[in-house]
Formats: C-alpha cells, sequence, structure tokens
C-alpha cells in the first residue's frame, strides 16, 4: 500500500458518492452504479488500467507500475462508496424529505384524513420557511440570469438560494441516522469476514474476479489470468458484441443487432395458469446475459442450479394455488404474500447464519464483553468491532425512539434492517449475484405481524421513513460491498481494519457532500421526474401504508385508543394480517428444512436460497442465464473433468470483463455526448436492472 494508492481511491470515492446523483439523474446520465454489486463506474476504469496504463508504466520502469496491493486499495475504497449515489441513498433521499407535502396537497383524500398528521415533527421539510422551499425543488430555479459573472459567484448565487434554513432541522434528524446504520453495516463486515471467509471458504465470486486482474506477481506487468489465451477468446467474442449492439441503438439502419433476447409466448397457451402467477410469464421469455452465465459457471453447481430453476419452481409451486383463487400479489414494500414469506425465509437463513457460526460469534461477544487487554489476539478487530457494534446499534435505536417509533418497534425496526443486510450480502458472498432485490420491508412486515392498533399510524408513518433512510434497497447497500472488498483485502494481504474505517471514513464525507451537491443541483434544474421511483413512489408509501389502517381503525372506532394507550396496554389488540402467518411460516420452515436436507442427504440439488432469490426482478430476467452457465459448467465437468472447469475460468473472467468494459465504453460515450449536445445520450441497457 502507498500514499497514491489511498488518495487516488479516496478522491475517485468521493467524486462518485458526491457527484453520483447529479450524473444520474440530474444530467440523465449512464448511473455510476450500474452494475450495482460489479459497479462499472470503479472495476472498468481498474480493469482498463491493468489491461493498458499500468502495462507500460511497468515496460517503463518496473518501480512506477501500481503493484496488485495498490489497485485492490483503489477498489475496496471506491466500490465501498456507490452505496452513496444509487438506491440505497442519494436516489431518494431528499425527496422523501420534501415530496410528500407536493402529493399531499394534491390529494385531497389524504388532506382530509389528516393523514400528515403522523409524520414526526421535523421529520419533513417545512414548506412555510420561504416561498420557493417546495416549488423551487420541484421546478428548479433556473440558472442566475446574469451569465457574465464568474464562475465561483454564479456557482455562490445558487448555493445562497436553497433554503438552507429549512432543510436545517430534518437533516439533523435523518442525517445521524443514516451515518450510524454506515457505522453499524461497517462493524457488521468486520465481524462476519473471518467466519464467512476462513471457516465457512464462501466462494466470494465477485472478489476472486477482481482479485484475478489485480494480483500479479513480481516482475510481471499483467496478472496471469490477463495473459491467458481463454481470456481474450472470450473477451474479443462478448466485446464484439456488446460493442455492436450498442452502435445499433445510435445506427439502427446500418448495423444489425446480435439476438440475446428470446421470446417463447406462444408456448403460454400449453400452460395459462402461468399468466396468473406473479411474474410467471418471465419462465417464457429468455434474456441472455453473458455476465450473468459466467458468474454461474464460478459457482458450486448446487447453489447455480438452484437459482436457474427458481422461477420455474416458483411457478410450479403458485399455479395450482392461483388457479384455485388464492392471491399471491405483492407490492415493492413486501406487503402481500410473497414479501412476507421472503421476510421468514430472511430471519430463517439468518438464524441459520448464526447457528453455524455460533462457536465464532460467541466467542467475539464473550472477548467484547469481559477482556479489555486483548494482546496479540487475531481477532481483536472484530472484537472491537462488535462493541461499536453494540454502542453504535444502541443509539441508532434511541434515535429511531426519539421520532415517537415505541421501543419494541425501533428495536424490531433496527434489527430487521440490520439482518437484511447481512443476509444480502452473505447472498453476494455464497452466490456472486450482484443485482440482489429483498422485496420486502421492516415496517411492512412488522405491520402484517401486528396490526394496524399495536403498531398505530404514529409508529407506522415513522417506521416507514426510518426504512427510506437504511434499507429500502440494499442491492446497493455498505455492507455487501465492504464485504466483497474484504475479501480482496484477505486475499492481497492488506489490513482490513484499517481500509473498513477508511471506507466508512469515506462514506460518511460522501453522504455529506452529496447532499450538499444534491440539494443545489435540484434547486438550481428541479427534482427529476423522470425517476418515478423518488419522485412519486417513495414520497407516496407513508401515506398509502397508513391510509388503509386509519380507515380500518376508525371504521371500529379505535383510532384514538390506538393513539393515546400505551403500547403494552395494546397488546391484546394483535391481530396479524390475513396470510401472514401462513407466508412467513412457509418461507421460514422452507429454508430450515432444506438446510438442513443439504446436510444430511449429499445428492440434494437445491440450496436454500431458492426462498430468498425467487419472484424477484433478478431472477425474472436472469435465471436462465445463470442455468446456462450451470449447464456450461455441468458438461466442462463431464467430459473433462476438473481440469477442464479451472482451463476455462480465464475465459469466464474474459466474458466478465468484456461486459464491464463494454459498459464503461458507451458510460465515457453518452458523457463525450452529453457535453457536445447537452442531450441525454440514447440509452443502452446491458446489464439487467
Amino acid at each position: 500500500m502507498t500514499i497514491r494508492a489511498f488518495l487516488i481511491g479516496i478522491l475517485f470515492a468521493l467524486f462518485i458518492a458526491g457527484f453520483g446523483y447529479v450524473n444520474d439523474w440530474i444530467l440523465d446520465l449512464e448511473r455510476f452504479t450500474s452494475g450495482h454489486l460489479i459497479p462499472v463506474m470503479v472495476i472498468g476504469p481498474l480493469l482498463l488500467f491493468v489491461l493498458t496504463l499500468n502495462r507500460w508504466l511497468h515496460r517503463a520502469r518496473a518501480s512506477w507500475a501500481f503493484s496488485g496491493r495498490e489497485l485492490a486499495v483503489v477498489f475496496v475504497i471506491t466500490s465501498a462508496a456507490c452505496c452513496v449515489p444509487g438506491r440505497n441513498l442519494m436516489e431518494h433521499f431528499t425527496q422523501v424529505l420534501i415530496m410528500p407535502h407536493h402529493w399531499y396537497k394534491v390529494t385531497p383524500g389524504w388532506k382530509d384524513k389528516q393523514l400528515m398528521q403522523y409524520f414526526p415533527p421535523g421529520a419533513l421539510v417545512d414548506p412555510e420557511a420561504g416561498p420557493n422551499v417546495v416549488s423551487g425543488y420541484v421546478t428548479g430555479m433556473g440558472e442566475p440570469e446574469d451569465r457574465t459573472l464568474p464562475v465561483t459567484e454564479r456557482l455562490d448565487r445558487e448555493v445562497r438560494r436553497v433554503p438552507w434554513s429549512a432543510w436545517a432541522r430534518p437533516l439533523g434528524i435523518w442525517l445521524p441516522i443514516i451515518l450510524l446504520s454506515l457505522v453499524c453495516y461497517g462493524c457488521l463486515a468486520l465481524i462476519l469476514h473471518k467466519q464467512w471467509s476462513q471457516h465457512e471458504h464462501l466462494a466470494y465470486p465477485i472478489a476472486e474476479f477482481v482479485t484475478a486482474f489485480v494480483k500479479r506477481e513480481d516482475g510481471e506487468s499483467v496478472p496471469p489470468a490477463l495473459r491467458s489465451r481463454f481470456f481474450w477468446i472470450g473477451f474479443l467474442i462478448v466485446f464484439a458484441i456488446r460493442l455492436n449492439n450498442g452502435l445499433c441503438n445510435w445506427y439502427p439502419e446500418v448495423l444489425i443487432p446480435v439476438r440475446l433476447n428470446f421470446s417463447f409466448m406462444p408456448f403460454l397457451t400449453l400452460f395459462p395458469a402461468a399468466s396468473k402467477v406473479l411474474w410467471g410469464t418471465g419462465i417464457f421469455r429468455f434474456d441472455l446475459f453473458p455476465l450473468m452465465v459466467a458468474f454461474a459457471f464460478l459457482l458450486s453447481s448446487e447453489i447455480s442450479f438452484t437459482m436457474g430453476v427458481s422461477q420455474v419452481l416458483w411457478v410450479l409451486f403458485a399455479a395450482p394455488f392461483v388457479t384455485a383463487g388464492f392471491d399471491f400479489s405483492t407490492d415493492y414494500s413486501g406487503m402481500g404474500w410473497s414479501g412476507w414469506q421472503r421476510g421468514g425465509s430472511y430471519v430463517a437463513f439468518a438464524l441459520m447464519l448464526a447457528y453455524t457460526g455460533r462457536n465464532y460469534y460467541g466467542g467475539l461477544v464473550r472477548s467484547a464483553v469481559v477482556r479489555w487487554r486483548l494482546g496479540d489476539d487475531p481477532n481483536t478487530g472484530a472484537i472491537w468491532a462488535t462493541r461499536l457494534l453494540a454502542l453504535a446499534g444502541v443509539s441508532l435505536v434511541v434515535l429511531v425512539t426519539r421520532l415517537g417509533v415505541v421501543l419494541p418497534f425501533a428495536v424490531a425496526t433496527v434489527l430487521l434492517a440490520l439482518l437484511a443486510a447481512v443476509v444480502v450480502s452473505r447472498i453476494s458472498a455464497e452466490t456472486g449475484l450482484f443485482f440482489i432485490h429483498p422485496r420486502w420491508q421492516p415496517f411492512s412486515f412488522l405491520l402484517a405481524m401486528t396490526g394496524g392498533y399495536l403498531m398505530n399510524p404514529s409508529v407506522l408513518v415513522p417506521t416507514v421513513m426510518v426504512c427510506f433512510m437504511i434499507c429500502i434497497d440494499q442491492s446497493q447497500a455498505y455492507l455487501p460491498y465492504l464485504a466483497n472488498g474484504l475479501r480482496v483485502c484477505e486475499r492481497l494481504r492488506l489490513p482490513q481494519v484499517r481500509l473498513a474505517s477508511t471506507t466508512l471514513a469515506v462514506c460518511v464525507v460522501g453522504v455529506l457532500l452529496a447532499v450538499f451537491v444534491g440539494l443545489v443541483a435540484t434547486y438550481n434544474s428541479g427534482t427529476p421526474k423522470q425517476c418515478s421511483w423518488s419522485y412519486t413512489v417513495l414520497p407516496k408509501l407513508p401515506f398509502q401504508a397508513v391510509e388503509p389502517e386509519v380507515l380500518k381503525l376508525k371504521a371500529v372506532d379505535q383510532l384514538v385508543e390506538a393513539e393515546t394507550l400505551p403500547w403494552q396496554y395494546r397488546l391484546n389488540g394483535l391481530r396479524p394480517k390475513k396470510n401472514f402467518l401462513g407466508a412467513a411460516a412457509f418461507g421460514f420452515l422452507g429454508v430450515i428444512v432444506f438446510s438442513f436436507l443439504r446436510l444430511r442427504l449429499p445428492r440434494w440439488p437445491l440450496h436454500p436460497v431458492l426462498f430468498l432469490v425467487w419472484v424477484t426482478w433478478p431472477m425474472y430476467v436472469g435465471s436462465y442465464s445463470i442455468l446456462l452457465g450451470w449447464l456450461v459448467k455441468t458438461l466442462s465437468i463431464r467430459f473433462g473433468g476438473n481440469a477442464l472447469v479451472q482451463r476455462l475460468k480465464p475465459l469466464m473472467y474474459g466474458v466478465i470483463g468484456a461486459e464491464i468494459l463494454g459498459a464503461l465504453v458507451f458510460m465515457v460515450a453518452g458523457g463525450v455526448y452529453f457535453l457536445h449536445t447537452g442531450k441525454p445520450p440514447i440509452a443502452y441497457r446491458y446489464f439487467p436492472r
């Protein structure tokens, strides 16, 4: 490790975190976080640097070239920063603090029911603090009229016209919660790493790919994997396809695309029940993603086969029930059978992880409580992380209770949010899946479990807001990024605690920078209306969640009682939603039973991850690509044994590298096009999203 590696990593990470939201939505360019847990904006430039500039530096003078350890430092710091600009935080953060006022104003039914009263005081921006607080945010205030002003003075005017006084209180409430959640996730990464990497020997396919293209031997200009003929065969074929298909978007009258999407919808007539199943028609479409085929090849056959057949198994399971009239419909928040099932499965999977590592985790807790002189204990970093996790977790619960969430629900919300992040990270580490949708939320799970009388409106709305801040979409959360980063640290023999601390500090600064830059840019250009997720879906969600509960409580004349009685006196009103117990129990027992069977039956073909990923968008679009990767690996083992599998690994690395560099080419081309024309480029979607 060197100072130059840290400086480059920190500066690049702050650029991604601080300006990613502006790039993604204000300018509407290709997303910085494209690729999710294999961020193109990070891995693409690194791979290009390894293949070109670093090679030339080594030829000029070996000491000038970046070592694998230096490149790993850059990767770990910059990839962790990708948790800031995307769907995990900045894509919606400022919108959910102000846009509820806009939708409340234009929805008379919500005003009649006075739903705004259930938001905690100060949790939203004060619309009365100035004339342009809401309108300026929604429509923008435009560029300063005098275009002859120096750039610094124009920027100063844009900064000063943001109504900071209106934003001060909500930012003071929510930023500490966000930052404490980052601390909790960072501590969890350090606690979990040794158990997962050294005791359970998880595959970490993403980290292994990164290691393969940054780790080189002394005296060599490029890593061994990148010198393989198979690497370049896979790279050139896939890169040519991606380049051709991307150019077809720009010049459709000149070029002919290579078809990667296939529809088998006519076969739906043979199995019409599939059309009634949630996302059931996906089994009659095949979207070929070479990236997912390659990662599936790197997995164990059990996992790749399970994910490959997940949607088929879901349709076969659900079709008879749907035909009989059962309702599996579920919204994004997880309110519905599928979300409750997945919530139960996440809880069971987390319990299985805790049971598997009970000796190690128990030792950490005991050492954290009774041992203060650790000496040369190899687990010193994990022990201190355990202590800090306890402190940060308690502080986080305290801040949530100050919003009006009673203690049991505050504890449950925080625990479920952390649990979901752990399971998402485990899915990534064990399966290599880089695009993961939990599709359930702590607030919807708790509401369905307890009912609107016990979880009254004044608890429900702030709980929804807390979920916005710490767990609304953990496909791009800090913990899975850092979990893969720590594996890279281990493979390159880098100090894990020091790098984890650096990534945490960078993310904290990145969040503050992103909020500042995002607000200035939004009040200049207006909030991006093309992002329905942040413009419409999330700002409306607290009202949509609480409105039916208010109506039900009013209908039985229990609204005042639910709002005034202490929670312990309302326990007799515990009434789970219809079908919740069955759905959660099915998901919970499914994971437990499958975990038992795979331990007891050597030939058991299915992994319990099935219940975590089926009926999610990544499996809807990518399950057949994963199944194809499983088939390629199975045939390789059948006809060439493990030796052939090892020989073909560079081929798969080449496919992955081609997908990432192909994406980078059009990301850069789109940026150049925007700078030249001032218009958003034609989009070419190369990854599932």
